[in-house]
């Protein structure tokens, strides 16, 4: 039997408005990691935030990360206080900070993945440019420590989904498929887990009701964050699935309706 069960590591406070979402008052957004268990094996999905987001945060100019995004990380939410299990496999959906920090938290000795741009763009980051694109050079260095391989080693696999139709075979069964999801940071990816029909679709939106509405951020968060084209590219794709599909359970890494 395969098992879905998604964590809240973390949260940070942000405008609605600049997720995509209605309103105007600040919310605490959720990073949510989640855990895929099937007969055979664990797999991580993300790894939140975690005290290395704080010690990469202490100082400007990356500091300014933690002021724009207000972070809050009681100690049960901390990913080694959630996780009943250690993992096979960690897939990083993309290299930002809410979603790689936890990583050091964990046993250096599981293995790590990621696409091969995401992999290629971060080995490029440096100094403030590693901040500006969410990825504070501590939590840089920490990630490229792990040796984290690319998803494209695995075979290229038919999704049966329409506007998603190929993936990656993440442990050759066809239980976990990653899916490139362009246009938030730099190479992200979802994961297809056809049994249950979970669509965990990292930043490509920021929560189901942006996707049911078809509220994007602003064009200047679009454009900061990734390529604005793509990603309203790939919202329009998931929205279109979304309708095709009713059955699948998408599962934005920052909604708010996934853990209540």
């Amino acid at each position: 039997m395969l098992r879905v069960t998604s964590m809240r590591v973390g949260s940070c406070r942000v405008r609605p408005f600049a997720a995509g979402l209605a309103g105007w008052r600040k919310v605490d957004l959720p990073a949510l990691v989640t855990l895929i268990e099937t007969p055979n094996a664990s797999v991580l999905i993300d790894c939140g935030y975690g005290p290395a987001f704080f010690d990469a945060t202490h100082r400007f100019p990356a500091r300014a990360y933690r002021i724009a995004t207000p972070v809050q990380l009681p100690d049960h939410e901390h990913i080694t206080s959630q996780l009943n299990c250690r993992p096979d496999l960690i897939v990083l959906t993309h290299m930002h900070g809410d979603h790689v920090a936890g990583l050091m938290d964990l046993s250096r000795d599981v293995p790590v993945c990621a696409s091969g741009a995401a992999i290629a763009h971060l080995a490029t980051l440096r100094g403030v440019r590693a901040t500006l694109e969410a990825c504070p050079p501590i939590l840089r260095d920490g990630v490229m420590a792990r040796a984290p391989q690319p998803v494209e080693d695995h075979d290229l696999i038919e999704t049966e989904l329409p506007e998603f139709p190929q993936g990656r075979d993440l442990l050759g069964t066809g239980e976990i498929i990653a899916i490139p999801l362009p246009g938030h940071g730099a190479g992200q990816i979802g994961i297809w887990v056809p049994q249950t029909a979970h669509f965990l679709i990292a930043d490509a939106a920021y929560g189901r009701e942006a996707l049911r509405t078809g509220r994007m951020p602003p064009a200047f968060v679009l454009h900061r964050l990734g390529d604005a084209a793509r990603y309203r590219d790939t919202f329009a794709r998931l929205r279109r699935l979304m309708g095709a599909r009713p059955d699948i359970t998408f599962v934005p890494s920052h909604c708010r309706e996934v853990i209540t």
